[in-house]
């Protein structure tokens, strides 16, 4: 074979190099060069790449191209050499030479790599997802319709011993040494071959081993070195081109037909060209028939279960290939592992059948099986022991169900609560409750010893309870109890009984929020699990809010004050209060503490930038003057503050629980010194009793933020009238800087507050008309322009204009509306970056014949009521 490959790309090379023209196969000379000095070692590979890819198309025969080579004198040196460098060529990737491989290019034809022009009818066609409910329950039924599953034969592997030639196979041969020959020869329909200069060599129904024989026998005649001791000449016979069959389908096959096939294809290869069995096609008894005679019969159950193809035979011209319709189909259901419709043949056993769905599943009832069946004139149902299991014979049609297993148990017992080991248990004869927590490895330290319940269900599926004194049950005060088939043994937990212990901690801690409980806990332990105190805690105004057990006191809660050590070092007096469950303890600030807060000065002043407030009466004149005054090009009418919102900080309850629940549950999974004392199982199961508790308040303006957006959206819902307020973090303060300079300290002089702006802008000298006019635009201020000439320069009001509603708004943020007297409106003045807007009339409904119909009818019944209440 490789000989072969090699010889094919030699052979194109040389008809590249010896033929320029192929008008002009004589030519001596190639690309201006004399083909008998060419050297090959002189030649790129992007040369031998273009020629070859040029020699493919050149249409010569190998017989042409031989004798054209050795006609222009063309060295057997130089012909090895362009044989190595072409074999060199080919090792390449395909994408990087564009040469492919011989196989692909001069190799067997026929490959079913391709359905397009392959069959000699138009195979079926396959659409994925498209069987049926009914198909898909079909045992096999997918086997002919799965693209990926062709049975093409592989025409890339030694020709089969077995293989018989015939008229349209290629037989190549090759010979080499000594003798360079290489012919491919067809079989002609009188089943010979005829190489050069030999008569012709019969080789109809031979072997490929049989014919090598036979023809190097004849060519030893003409090439003695075949037959020297040792031989000159060596030779390979092999298949090239296999020929072509004509098989038809016929029966339950999705598409009958005649159908085109290689010889090498077999039984498999014509039903998938075909489609495969129909719903009403057999699988049991596919029949080849040769030469009108039933060659073998197909079980597909052998493939499809055990890959075994003994009779998949190849198909020769002629053959017919019958698929009958089925004689016998039942169906399993249920805890099979492949349930579906079986095609069963005459004696096969329910076992057998078993064995087709792979038998049953770990979950289905194997003593008994029910069949539903067809009689002559009613249906009725069958019972099918597992001991019948191997001589119960099928019917057709039968229905056979597999139910699964109880979902119960015969021998269980359970134990849950206050054990180590709770679960399921094996109910072994006279097994007692005491022998069943040993079982479980004993009772837990958080036990509640005073009571256990037995749950048991009876025969009538009615429910008992059984109390027991777990206590006295386990010094042997009272008798055991003997336990019964799925009884439920439940133990309580000492702190499953009882609310869960917590405490809260809130104030200057880093981490305030709802902590659980433990004993001979202190404020210094709290203070640990809440991640420390902040800079500005006082260790002296520490409090403790603890609840009132005392009926007789008049108080709502008892009131602990005392002082920590900031450090929170160990000593003996940290033990002196210790904390109780629910307390609640509050770490003040130190008095006088206060962080830094900023306000920002920016625009035309001489010193803009970021200013720290020095004290609470600090005003907006003190700022100023830090910030060195004002420049030149300053406007003061037009500057502003801006000044965040009580809303800026605002967070609802959902988030606040939200956030306290999961620092909760980072503490309690994290903490490595809570984990050593405490199991970590049990730590989450308090974290689930706590994670409804609401964590404390530590803002005093959240709940003041939260009732006056509930009041605004409040006052939204009540009026529809009312535009919709939007509600900002941040809004504009109007600011009237003209009399702060002039009078500092005054009341239009505001006392700064944290995160305030003060902008001061440069000179405007510009003004913006908006809304109800002709051309909304920017002009410039004219001091001798008042708010209609304004309006004119925008081209006037336009119809829908509501003038009366006219406003204009100053650079501060303040804003001036139109007044009326009488007949007379007084247009406010206009200063340097005011924006003039003129409102729209609302939109009127027109009164329609309806309404009109309406109100008369209304007024009608009005007059009538009252002329009936006169009298």
């Amino acid at each position: 074979m490789l000989s072969f490959l090699v010889k094919r790309g030699l052979c194109f090379i040389v008809v590249l190099l010896l033929v320029i023209n192929q008008n002009d196969i004589q030519a001596q000379t190639f690309m201006g060069r004399d083909l008998k000095t060419i050297n090959v070692d002189e030649l790129t590979d992007e040369d031998i790449i273009g020629y070859m890819q040029q020699a493919k198309n050149s249409g010569y025969t190998e017989q042409q191209i031989e004798a054209i080579a050795r006609q222009q004198g063309m060295s057997e040196s130089q012909i090895t050499k362009l044989r190595r460098r072409v074999e060199q060529l080919r090792q390449l990737p395909q994408t990087s030479t564009g040469i492919q491989s011989e196989q692909s290019q001069l190799g067997r034809q026929g490959s079913l790599q391709t359905e397009a022009g392959l069959f000699g009818k138009t195979p079926y066609t396959r659409v994925n997802d498209s069987l049926t409910e009914q198909q898909k329950k079909i045992f096999g039924y997918d086997l002919f319709q799965r693209e990926n599953l062709t049975f093409a034969p592989n025409l890339n592997i030694p020709t089969p011993d077995n293989y018989i030639l015939g008229p349209g196979d290629e037989i190549v041969v090759d010979l080499w040494g000594a003798t360079q020959i290489y012919n491919r020869l067809e079989i002609s329909p009188e089943g010979t071959i005829r190489p050069d200069n030999l008569s012709p060599i019969y080789v109809n129904g031979l072997s490929i081993k049989e014919a090598e024989q036979k023809i190097i026998t004849r060519l030893g005649q003409i090439y003695n070195g075949l037959k020297g001791d040792p031989p000159t000449v060596f030779f390979q016979v092999s298949l090239g081109n296999v020929r072509t069959v004509n098989v038809s389908v016929v029966g339950e096959v999705n598409q009958p037909g005649n159908y085109s096939l290689t010889s090498l294809s077999t039984v498999f290869t014509s039903l998938y060209a075909a489609g495969g069995p129909t719903e009403q096609g057999t699988f049991r008894n596919v029949q080849l028939v040769r030469n009108g005679k039933l060659e073998t019969t197909i079980d597909l159950y052998d493939f499809l279960i055990n890959g075994i193809q003994d009779n998949n035979l190849r198909v020769k011209s002629g053959d017919v290939i019958i698929v009958r319709p089925y004689e016998s189909r039942v169906e399993l259901d249920g805890e099979v592992k492949r349930p579906g419709y079986y095609e069963i043949l005459e004696g096969e056993t329910f076992s057998e059948l078993l064995d087709f769905a792979g038998g049953f599943t770990n979950t289905a009832y194997k003593a008994l099986v029910t069949a539903r069946r067809n009689g002559l004139k009613e249906r009725e149902v069958v019972d099918v022991n597992a001991s019948d299991f191997d001589a119960f014979l099928p019917k057709d049609g039968d229905v056979f169900e597999i139910t699964p297993i109880l979902d119960r148990y015969k021998n269980r017992v359970q134990i849950d609560g206050a054990v180590y080991r709770e679960g399921e248990y094996e109910l072994t004869p006279g097994l007692t409750l005491k022998q069943l927590i040993e079982k479980a490895d004993g009772l837990r330290g958080d036990v509640f010893m005073t009571r256990a319940t037995v749950y048991r269900m009876n025969d009538d599926f009615s429910q008992d309870v059984i109390p027991v004194d777990l206590a006295q049950l386990m010094n042997g005060t009272i008798p055991d109890i003997t336990l019964m088939r799925e009884d439920i043994v439940s133990i309580s937990s000492i702190y499953s009984l009882r609310e869960e212990y917590i405490v809260q901690i809130s104030g200057e801690v880093l981490e305030g929020g709802v902590y659980p409980f433990f004993r001979q806990m202190t404020v210094q332990d709290l203070i640990v699990l809440a991640g420390g105190l902040t800079e500005g805690a006082s260790g002296a105004m520490v409090e403790i809010s603890r609840r009132n057990k005392n009926p007789s006191l008049n108080t709502m809660a008892e009131i602990i004050t005392l002082q920590i050590d900031k450090s929170l070092s160990l000593s003996t007096e940290d033990r002196n209060e210790l904390l109780q469950p629910f307390d609640q303890i509050y770490i003040r600030k130190t008095p006088g503490y206060t962080i830094q807060q900023q306000v920002t000065v920016e625009g035309e002043v001489i010193a803009p930038g970021t200013y720290s407030i020095s004290r609470k009466d600090e005003r907006i004149s003190d700022i100023l003057k830090r910030a060195q005054g004002l420049t030149t090009y300053a406007y003061p009418e037009g500057a502003i503050l801006v000044r965040r919102t009580e809303f800026s900080s605002a967070k609802s309850n959902d988030e606040i629980s939200q956030e306290y629940l999961q620092q909760l549950r980072s503490k309690l999974l994290s903490d490595e010194s809570t984990l050593k004392n405490i199991s970590q199982t049990r730590l989450i199961e308090r974290l689930n009793k706590i994670q409804n508790k609401v964590a404390p308040d530590n803002e005093a303006d959240v709940v003041g933020s939260r009732i006056r957006r509930e009041n605004i959206q409040d006052i939204q819902e009540q009026d529809s009238l009312i535009r919709e307020v939007e509600i900002k973090e941040e809004e504009l303060t109007v600011l009237d800087l003209m009399k702060i300079l002039d009078a500092p300290g005054s009341k239009y002089d505001f006392i700064v507050k944290e995160g305030d702006v003060i902008s001061i802008p440069s000179k405007l000298e510009t003004v913006r008309i908006a809304g109800e006019v002709i051309s909304p635009l920017n002009v410039r201020f004219d001091s001798g322009f008042n708010f209609k000439d304004y309006i004119n320069d925008a081209g006037g009001f336009t119809p829908t204009a509501k003038k009366g509603r006219s406003y204009i708004q100053y650079p501060n943020g303040r804003k001036k509306q139109t007044k009326r007297f009488l007949f007379f409106k007084f247009y406010p003045k206009v200063e340097p970056g005011a924006t003039i807007f003129v409102s729209k009339k609302p939109d009127r409904q027109p009164i329609n014949l309806q309404s009109i119909i309406a109100i008369t009818g209304s007024m009608a019944t009005l007059a009538l009521v009252v002329d009936r209440l006169s009298r």
